[in-house]
């Protein structure tokens, strides 16, 4: 019987080009390899090391606005108000004219993509800086601290100049911080000066790359890794340590300079992974992904649905049965749980009537509005909205409501 026998040593240094070392490191007795560009890969992997800690990162559950090219609502150039796919938001240097869309390329495979979607932020008129986030909870990040974590992304400029440069980077809210609560995200303005990086919050700073290994397809410069566009997809990476007392993580792509008219950058297989290694991208099961994303964004309405008054009788709202005729108050209650407990207690709620632009309950038996609609006993696994009778109301009426519950992180 043969076998091998290793020493333990310290890391060593990166071997010489074409080279590939195996050793076991002693401040953890794991067996590694290193390359000859410094990555280390961790041959015997705790756990689901490869997991992707970013929620969403293939960006294919998108709850809140249509799929084709949508102005992005509630864009500004300081917060992370502009929410495209689950969990992502938008900020920009000029807070108009700015669109997301969703592209599905199941049918119609990209070369170099690995992922079934991808998200595009697309210029509608004038030139801006774009920039791409998603704030990490402390539950999801807490066990990296004081590791190394790779954070990766593919890119590709569908329209305008390539090698624009955009920045990869890692953005802890530090011990001074409040853990999961996020400070304003920037403290100015988000510059339109090529070159000048955005200027975090209080208490927002971010992670210096580490300098080996270096750069996966980028450079790193600064505080970031520095990427040059390609129409080509790209996958892009760098290894960060993150502090031993970060509170939480923003992961950010952004643009160094104002970009074109129309430019369109499409960004996919957004990761975040536990050690140097470099990890492929590979999408987490389908009711996985839905369910990290309605811890923050859950609604009555079907999946792909955008939220609207007046979207129709039997589109999912939630529905009771009016236990008092007439006008008068309680007559219909309206009863819910949450397919899974929210981020935030309470979460911000909204009513939709189902058959009128407005946000009052519906009778469905009656067709007609029901009266005041109130939300009542808030928590994080549930919720209740009375509504008061009209006169033509009568018991054993069949009513309806949709809502959405809102507990991102958008500040």
């Amino acid at each position: 019987m043969s076998r091998l026998r290793f020493t333990r040593v310290a890391t060593p240094s990166t071997p010489a080009s074409n080279k590939v070392e195996l050793f076991v490191d002693t401040a953890d007795r794991k067996l590694k390899t290193i390359d000859d560009n410094g990555v280390i890969s961790v041959l015997n992997n705790d756990g689901l090391q490869d997991r992707n800690i970013i929620t969403n990162g293939g960006f294919n559950i998108q709850q809140r606005i249509a799929v084709a090219s949508t102005a992005i609502a509630g864009i500004t150039t300081t917060t992370r108000g502009g929410v495209v796919a689950d969990r992502w938001a938008v900020t920009t240097s000029v807070a108009t004219n700015l669109n997301w869309q969703q592209v599905d390329a199941g049918g119609a495979p990209e070369s170099l993509l690995n992922s079934r979607y991808y998200g595009s932020i697309i210029s509608a008129t004038a030139g801006k800086k774009v920039m791409l986030s998603q704030f990490i909870i402390n539950a999801e990040m807490v066990h990296l601290r004081g590791g190394k974590v790779r954070v990766s992304v593919k890119t590709s400029q569908k329209v305008g100049s390539e090698g624009q440069t955009y920045k990869l980077g890692l953005i802890q809210l530090n011990s001074a911080g409040t853990i999961d609560v996020s400070p304003a995200f920037l403290s100015g303005a988000f510059s339109t000066v090529t070159g000048t990086d955005p200027a975090w919050g209080t208490n927002l700073a971010a992670i210096t790359p580490d300098a080996s290994p270096t750069g996966e397809n980028g450079t790193i410069a600064g505080a970031y890794l520095e990427i040059l566009s390609t129409l080509a997809w790209k996958r892009s990476s760098a290894v960060f340590t993150v502090p031993t007392n970060a509170r939480n993580l923003v992961v950010v792509l952004f643009a160094n300079a104002t970009g074109g008219v129309t430019d369109n950058l499409s960004v996919a297989e957004f990761q975040l992974t536990q050690g140097p290694d470099i990890v492929d991208f590979r999408e987490a099961p389908f009711d996985e992904t839905v369910t990290r994303c309605q811890r923050f964004y859950n609604k009555s309405f079907a999946l792909t649905t955008v939220p609207i008054q007046n979207a129709g009788i039997n589109t999912g709202e939630i529905k009771a049965v009016a236990g008092k005729a007439g006008a008068v108050i309680n007559s219909c209650i309206f009863a819910w749980r949450y397919p899974t407990a929210m981020f935030r207690t309470p979460p911000t709620v909204i009513i939709y009537n189902p058959a009128a632009a407005n946000a009052l309950g519906r009778n469905l038996t009656g067709v007609a509005d029901l009266g005041a609609t109130a939300l009542t006993a808030q928590l994080d696994s549930s919720a209740m909205a009375i509504s008061t009778g009209v006169a033509a109301t009568a018991v054993g009426d069949q009513c309806g409501l949709h809502y959405t519950a809102d507990a991102e992180i958008v500040t």
